[in-house]
């Protein structure tokens, strides 16, 4: 066990230390708090005074009526400033002699997460793109060894052999860092290294001359621009990020992804490589690259190199001040095994949207801010109603975001007038569709060719920019649709919004506060068991890995039409929402707090946009 006692809170200088005692070295902090949560007590404001990766120190002022007893185990949040953490902690020291209560806790590892105690199942864990790469592809595929996460300046390593010395040391000196071994299923690694490196990355080099060596770095001159593009691309795929940003500095360029929502850095380039990289992307997307002082889109699909993955790309590039800004958005492939279920849909929402599909005709919204996940949710309807019964179904999108077998698909010319949304509408209904999604309702005309489609004898699906279920209703007849046609054609209303999914092996349990109870206007919660995220091999340390839908639905029954087509304000219809108990995108995201699948800061998104 490390030593965590008062004797010894003060850093000794050694001559030289381990990568355990790196991690046991105690740093000063300045500006860190801490919620500390104790049996009987909700949560107690602490001081951070000094901490290390396996501990802290922290202090409660003075005048606290708490007392801190030692081998003691409770749950603390640590706030950095740029950060938070939740960690399971055992007090190992107490010192009440200065008036304030200073104590040390060491961090309790998770004892199921370790390879001596748990079985690692490569199928779910995340690969970062960034540490697979610091090996030649050939030695990980041979070897079947894969580094998928760097944890504490740690690498994880999966492999089959665990005993195989000779290996694994010549594997840490390639990575210069320490090594922890997840000895693995030997087939299901197999799978996650071709999807990794590639199927042809075991391919064993022939020995060349020094003629070829030669010619093979000129090659490689001209090439750099293309490794380093294929590399960004793949990583981007691999990390399954949604966008990829190409931030032009002073200094080079910042790449980052956009992962579950949230942005992170994945490698800083220098002036010479971003210049070669931006004009290789602009390549392969079509773009003049010669222009870099107007804003440009354009899209590719790119298969991968020893692989058969292939992925479609939105690019578009702005002038800045360093450079030209590039933002990709990767396209990946719809997945079969989606279902309403899994988007995170309870049962009697599940029953309301299938009781629609049924339907021969009316209209279904699909409504939020950009990225909420509405075109997925279309997708799942309409691959669910394929499935279900023979139909036509032709859609016109902007983009076409994933291709669905059976569907026909017609997409939005941005760069003329020749097909729009309204054309392309038009057009689709004298091609006797039984189903229509439209991509997005942006206009009156618009609006009204798929209301009045909706009216004829056809299912209309769609989606529209509002902030909730009764803001559509209202959206609409602001764009000048008559309120009795609204109330006539629309039959469900889904609002929604992505929240990040907890990972479910590292998740830490904590009590609602008080105060965190009163900001979800639940104050009824307080002591309620919630969780936090903490950070394990599965999610890479994010303590986070996917994302789940909030959802708030509303079904547009006889009472409601009416009150539509009389021209009911927003306030009328809330009101008539929370009447009849409808769930709003605040009281499912309570729910799924509640049940364990998100944390409390996620959901404080949701009550605090209203």
């Amino acid at each position: 066990m490390n030593d965590f006692s008062l004797a010894t809170r003060e850093p000794r200088p050694k001559p030289q230390q381990s990568s355990i005692a790196k991690r046991d070295e105690r740093k000063d902090v300045d500006g860190w708090g801490a919620t500390v949560f104790t049996d009987g007590v909700i949560s107690l404001s602490s001081e951070v005074e000094d901490s290390s990766d396996n501990g802290a120190g922290l202090m409660l002022p003075q005048g606290s009526e708490q007392e801190i007893d030692t081998n003691v185990e409770l749950t603390l949040t640590i706030n950095t400033g740029t950060k938070k953490f939740t960690r399971k902690a055992i007090v190992r020291w107490v010192d009440n002699s200065g008036g304030d209560i200073r104590f040390g806790v060491q961090y309790v590892e998770n004892i199921d997460l370790t390879p001596e105690t748990h079985q690692l199942n490569v199928e779910e864990i995340r690969v970062d793109p960034a540490v697979a790469m610091r090996i030649p592809a050939a030695i990980a595929v041979r070897r079947k060894i894969l580094p998928f996460v760097e944890i504490n300046g740690v690498v994880h390593v999966a492999c089959c052999d665990t005993k195989n010395a000779t290996v694994l040391n010549s594997i840490e000196r390639m990575l210069k860092a320490p090594i922890c071994t997840w000895e693995v299923d030997s087939k299901k690694l197999e799978t996650l290294l071709k999807e990794v490196y590639g199927n042809d990355a075991g391919q064993l080099a022939l020995p060349m001359s020094a003629q070829d060596k030669k010619k093979k770095e000129d090659d490689n001159k001209g090439n750099e621009a293309v490794d380093l593009a294929e590399d960004l691309l793949y990583a981007a795929f691999v990390r399954q990020a949604s966008d990829i940003h190409v931030d032009p500095t002073a200094k080079g360029a910042r790449i980052r992804f956009r992962v579950d929502g949230e942005l992170e850095t994945y490698q800083e380039i220098k002036v010479d490589s971003y210049v070669e990289l931006s004009s290789r992307l602009k390549v392969i997307a079509g773009l003049d690259i010669a222009e870099k002082r107007a804003p440009q889109d354009g899209r590719f699909s790119h298969q991968f190199s020893g692989g058969n993955q292939q992925v479609d790309i939105r690019a578009a590039t702005i002038p800045t001040k360093y450079g030209e800004r590039l933002t990709m958005r990767l396209l990946g492939a719809q997945s079969d095994d989606l279902t309403l279920d899994r988007l995170g849909f309870i049962e009697y929402h599940q029953q309301m949207i299938e009781q629609f599909l049924n339907r021969i005709q009316g209209m279904m919204v699909l409504t939020g801010p950009t990225g909420s996940g509405k075109t997925t949710t279309l997708y799942v309807a309409m691959t669910k109603l394929l499935r279900s019964r023979s139909v036509n179904i032709m859609t016109v999108e902007d983009p076409i975001e994933y291709e669905i077998v059976g569907a026909a698909q017609c997409e939005i010319d941005s760069n003329s007038d020749k097909i729009s949304f309204n054309s392309a509408l038009r057009s689709i209904l004298r091609h006797d569709p039984d189903v229509v999604m439209v991509g997005e309702i942006r206009d009156k005309e618009t609006a009204d060719i798929a209301i009045k489609a909706a009216l004829t004898g056809h299912m209309v699906l769609s989606t529209l920019h509002t902030n909730s279920a009764v803001a559509t209703i209202t959206r609409m007849v602001d764009m000048g649709v008559a309120p009795y046609l609204v109330a006539a054609a629309l039959r469900v209303v889904i609002a929604q919004r992505l929240l990040r999914r907890l990972c479910g092996y590292c998740r830490i349990s904590r009590p609602l506060t008080e105060l965190e109870a009163i900001s979800l206007e639940r104050a009824d919660l307080v002591g309620e068991l919630i969780y936090e995220p903490a950070g394990c091999v599965y999610c890479g340390d994010k303590g986070y890995k996917g994302r789940i839908g909030l959802y708030e639905l509303l079904e547009i029954r006889t009472e409601w039409a009416k009150a539509v087509s009389e021209g009911a304000r927003e306030s009328d219809l809330l009101a008539m929402m929370e009447a009849d108990g409808i769930q709003s995108l605040l009281d499912d995201g309570v729910s799924k707090l509640l049940n364990g699948d998100t944390s409390y800061s996620e959901v404080l998104q949701i009550a605090s946009s209203w």
